[in-house]
C-alpha cells in the first residue's frame, strides 16, 4: 500500500482539526504572536503576510495594529474558521510553495509554528523571500524546541510501547528550525541577512492528564501519525503512559504545566 505524502498526511490533518485549533495548542501559540509582530516591526502601514495563519490570531491581531494584513494557510477549513472569529481581516487558501502574490510586494511575513509542517521549507523560504521587499523586508518564525516537556512525555512513551517502523510519509526533521545553526544557514542561503534569535517560554495547562491527549489527538498533526498508525494494544500502552507520564507535570495540588519553548528567528531580506 502506497503511504500518503507528508504535505497530503498534513493537509488531511489540519482540515479535521480547524475546530479544536484555538482551544488545544493555539491557546500556547497566541503567547508567540505579539513577538512575532513586534519582530517585524507591524505597523500602521505595513504589508504583511502571515503564511500557515491557521484560525488567523496573528494576521487579526496585525490587522489591530494597523497593519494591512493577509493570513494565508493551505487548509480550506483553516481559512473558513480563520474568517469565522476574525471577520474583516483577509484570509485566503494558498500555498506557501507558491505564495500567489507579486515579487517584492509585502513588508512583512511571519510564520508560527508553521515550518514544521512544509515538506519543502527550502522552497516556502525562496517564496517569501521573493515576496518581500530587497532590503527592507522582513521575516519572522517560531519553531518549537525540542527541550519542550511535552514532547519529553509522548516520546517516552512512544518509545517505550509503539512499533517505529509503522509505515508513515518521509517527514523533515520536526526540530529543525528549533536550532539557531539550521536556521541561519536556511536563511543565510535563502538571501537573508544574518538572523537574530530570542527564547520563548511558552506553556500549555490542564486539569487532567486526559487534557494532554485531547492536546495530542486534536491539537497536532505531526505527533499523532505515529501513534494512530499503531496496533490497537500498542496504541492503548502508549497512552496509558502518556496518562501515567503527565501526573509529573501536575504542579503542586493544581494543574498540569507543561513547558513548550519555541525559538524566534527574525532576518531582513537582503
Amino acid at each position: 500500500m502506497a503511504v500518503q505524502s507528508f504535505r497530503d498526511a498534513e493537509l488531511q490533518g489540519w482540515d479535521r482539526k480547524a475546530v479544536y485549533w484555538d482551544d488545544t495548542l493555539g491557546a500556547v501559540t497566541l503567547g508567540a504572536v505579539g513577538p512575532l509582530l513586534d519582530a517585524v516591526g507591524a505597523a500602521p502601514g505595513t504589508r504583511l503576510l502571515d503564511i500557515a495563519c491557521g484560525t488567523g490570531a496573528l494576521a487579526a491581531e496585525a490587522a489591530r495594529r494597523g497593519a494591512g494584513a493577509i493570513g494565508m494557510d493551505f487548509a480550506p477549513t483553516m481559512v473558513a474558521e480563520a474568517a469565522r472569529r476574525h471577520p474583516g481581516v483577509d484570509f485566503r487558501v494558498g500555498d506557501a510553495e507558491a505564495i500567489p502574490l507579486p515579487d517584492a510586494s509585502v513588508d512583512a511575513v511571519t510564520c508560527s509554528f508553521g515550518m514544521l509542517h512544509m515538506e519543502r521549507p527550502e522552497r516556502v523560504l525562496a517564496e517569501v523571500a521573493r515576496v518581500l521587499r530587497p532590503g527592507e523586508g522582513r521575516f519572522a518564525m517560531t519553531a518549537w524546541a525540542p527541550d519542550g516537556d511535552f514532547f519529553a512525555l509522548v516520546g517516552q512513551a512512544v518509545q517505550a510501547h509503539a512499533d517505529t517502523g509503522v509505515p508513515l510519509p518521509p517527514a523533515p526533521p520536526i526540530f529543525r528550525f528549533g536550532d539557531e545553526g539550521e536556521c541561519r544557514s536556511a536563511l543565510l542561503a535563502a538571501g537573508f541577512a544574518e538572523p537574530g534569535f530570542r527564547r520563548l517560554p511558552l506553556e500549555w495547562t490542564g486539569d487532567e492528564p486526559e487534557a494532554v491527549l485531547g492536546l495530542l489527538y486534536r491539537g497536532t498533526v505531526r505527533t499523532p501519525m505515529l501513534i494512530e498508525a499503531q496496533a490497537p494494544e500498542a496504541r492503548a500502552a502508549v497512552e496509558r503512559a502518556i496518562l501515567r507520564g503527565a501526573e509529573r507535570y501536575r504542579q503542586g495540588g493544581g494543574g498540569i504545566v507543561l513547558r513548550w519553548p519555541a525559538l524566534l528567528t527574525a532576518a531582513r531580506r537582503n
